[in-house]
């Protein structure tokens, strides 16, 4: 019998990556909403620290330290240190990316690597340190962060959408490895979403325009919206939901 005030994620553990900002701190306070201990890791491990100081003083369980999702050790090393001060792992967001816009025929090889290290390399590199835990636990969530222009594309960004196609397709693949072991994977695949990175990127807001415009729901794309997908994908309500791609983009263009 489940207890009246019982909350989904109660007395589970949630780390997600790039967490001390945009999607991944809007997803890292809904988490703890749900009753999760959250971990925010970051590269900025005072932003992390900050951060989950926030979530502490609204009521949360929350931690913060510095993750470098591109250094094997540094990625290793926030595992256990998660670990050994919160006991376990039931969720992993992999959430930590970078998007510059670069024309293509000025991408060089060490930009192209940069975003592929951080974006592809660094889904994989923290799944894998998750994952013989989760294994022996027998349950697990992992929920990785792609991109809506992958079904779409988009110009000036052959590296960033290359790296989160990628992130589609291991989520396929892992999720059909991991799934007799009881752990899910999901993507989600957010659309332009008006976090501080983005705002930095289109000061204007012409690149709000064009995209808004092309959208069946007509408003910017908010972190919480994107949130409340994760937060569903990390409950036991989707206990049968995995290898599954979520579009959070307001319907732009219907793909």
């Amino acid at each position: 019998m489940i207890a009246e005030n019982a909350r989904p994620l109660d007395g589970q553990v949630a780390a997600i990556t790039g967490g001390a900002q945009g999607i991944g701190f809007a997803a890292a306070r809904r988490l703890a909403a749900d009753g999760a201990r959250v971990v925010l890791l970051d590269r900025d491990g005072e932003a992390a620290e900050k951060a989950a100081g926030t979530l502490t003083a609204e009521g949360a369980d929350a931690s913060g330290r510095e993750l470098d999702v591109t250094d094997q050790h540094s990625v290793g090393n926030g595992v256990q240190w998660t670990l050994s001060t919160a006991g376990r792992i039931d969720v992993l967001v992999n959430n930590a990316g970078i998007y510059p816009h670069t024309p293509f025929e000025e991408l060089t090889l060490t930009e192209w690597r940069r975003v592929m290290a951080v974006n592809l390399d660094g889904t994989f590199l923290c799944a894998r340190a998750v994952y013989p835990h989760m294994k022996e636990r027998g349950s697990g969530r992992i929920i990785n962060v792609s991109s809506a222009t992958f079904f779409i594309g988009y110009p000036e960004m052959s590296a960033y959408i290359a790296s989160k196609g990628g992130i589609v397709g291991f989520t396929r693949a892992l999720a059909s490895e991991a799934g007799p072991h009881g752990i899910t994977v999901n993507c989600v695949t957010p659309g332009l979403i008006e976090t501080e990175g983005a705002m930095e990127e289109d000061p204007t807001g012409e690149l709000f325009t064009e995209i808004v415009g092309g959208q069946a729901v007509d408003r910017r794309g908010r972190p919480e919206d994107v949130a409340e997908v994760i937060a569903y994908l990390a409950s036991p309500a989707a206990s049968f939901i995995t290898g599954q791609t979520v579009n959070v983009d307001g319907g732009h263009r219907y793909h």
